[in-house]
């Protein structure tokens, strides 16, 4: 069940979320300002789109509050009365989609993955609690271990030697353990790291194993489903935690012990044996840009409304030119590269900051392989 605090824990991270929206670095959502003086300096606009935010969280009409503590008081007893919430999809193009949880799921999912992280003494968290991941492993999942969790902001050039102690977990994403890796930044004795939202780099976490920690864990899942499964090295398939059902016969679909309604994974994946899975990708094209989803199709549909632009695609950078979309431009008769600074500033009024493509490209047609098919350039 949750409690007011909890309640207070997850509107505070979506009305930083919003800001965050408005800023280059993603890292800036985990700011640690007082949230009743955010919540008084957001604009009409970031006001009202919190305000519809939380109410589909909570299953609501939207409605204005004179104050963040009204807020919270209000989907507090919301919360009391449905014993439900919605965790959103995405976050970026606003077409989320709201993936209800119970809290008897809420609590069947605590407890199954609560046997990964025996031992744990404190929970560090360093992710927001108002999406599912954040919230199952810095709020619950410390509930049921009968542990503090420690919420810090995610900078990885913090003295994480003095911050952190023998028994700590930190539950961090994949960037952020991009960055500790590149600074090269050693672990305390005893400190247990997880991550999850996107794919870790197995180089990533070979890196981390280097680094000192104890024990990695990263859980795939979704918010559709909660917590599917986990892996701890580089190359491994993801364990399918105890709680799950899966049928396997015409496509991989996975069902809570506790309940009738099987589910369809929302990735593509390979199954390796009973229960071990490979996923290869979402089945929604969504990325991962500075750890908010991203999807390219939308950015091509918003680019290629510009009248300089016959046809275009977007995609994610390979490792090497960055972790930001590129976009190729086929453009139409009497436009050419000298016409990007018009297309930028039309893209700037339609895009959010992790929308921007950060390079672009223009030729005669869009690139292909020898067979044909979509090819990167």
């Amino acid at each position: 069940m949750l409690t007011k605090m909890d309640v207070t824990h997850i509107l505070t991270d979506a009305l930083r979320a919003q800001l965050a929206q408005s800023k280059a670095d993603a890292l800036s959502v985990f700011e640690n300002e007082n949230p009743s003086d955010l919540f008084t300096a957001l604009t009409v606009a970031q006001r009202t789109r919190l305000e519809e935010v939380a109410a589909d969280m909570f299953n609501q009409p939207a409605r204005q509050f004179s104050s963040f503590e009204n807020m919270i008081n209000y989907y507090y007893a919301s919360f009391l009365y449905y014993g439900q919430i919605n965790f959103l999809t995405s976050g970026s193009t606003g077409a989320y989609k709201k993936c209800p949880h119970t809290a008897a799921m809420i609590e069947e999912e605590a407890w199954g993955v609560r046997p990964e992280f025996e031992g744990v003494k404190r929970v560090v968290g360093l992710v927001p609690c108002h999406h599912l991941y954040g919230f199952t492993f810095t709020l619950m999942l410390p509930r049921v271990l009968q542990v503090q969790t420690q919420w810090l902001p995610a900078l990885p050039t913090a003295p994480w030697q003095e911050l952190l102690k023998e028994g700590d977990l930190v539950v961090a994403f994949p960037l952020f353990w991009k960055y500790w890796a590149e600074l090269g930044t050693k672990f305390p004795q005893g400190v247990r790291a997880m991550s999850s939202t996107s794919p870790m780099k197995d180089e990533t976490i070979s890196a981390l194993y280097d680094l000192g920690v104890e024990k990695f864990t990263e859980i795939y899942g979704a918010s559709e489903t909660g917590a599917i499964g986990r892996r701890h090295y580089a190359g491994e398939a993801f364990e399918v935690f105890d709680f799950w059902d899966i049928d396997v016969k015409d496509q991989i679909r996975l069902k809570r012990k506790s309940q009738e309604n099987w589910l369809v994974l929302p990735d593509q994946a390979d199954m390796e044996s009973a229960r071990f899975l490979r996923p290869l990708g979402r089945t929604d094209f969504c990325v991962q840009v500075a750890g908010i989803n991203v999807y390219p199709k939308h950015v091509e549909e918003v680019l290629s409304q510009h009248p300089a632009v016959k046809e275009c695609r977007v995609r994610l950078m390979r490792p090497e030119e960055g972790d930001r979309l590129k976009a190729f431009i086929v453009p139409n008769e009497g436009y050419n590269e000298s016409h990007l600074g018009i297309i930028r500033t039309y893209l700037s009024q339609k895009l959010t900051v992790h929308e921007m493509p950060r390079s672009f490209t223009f030729g005669p047609s869009l690139p292909v392989n020898a067979i044909g098919k979509a090819a990167d350039w």
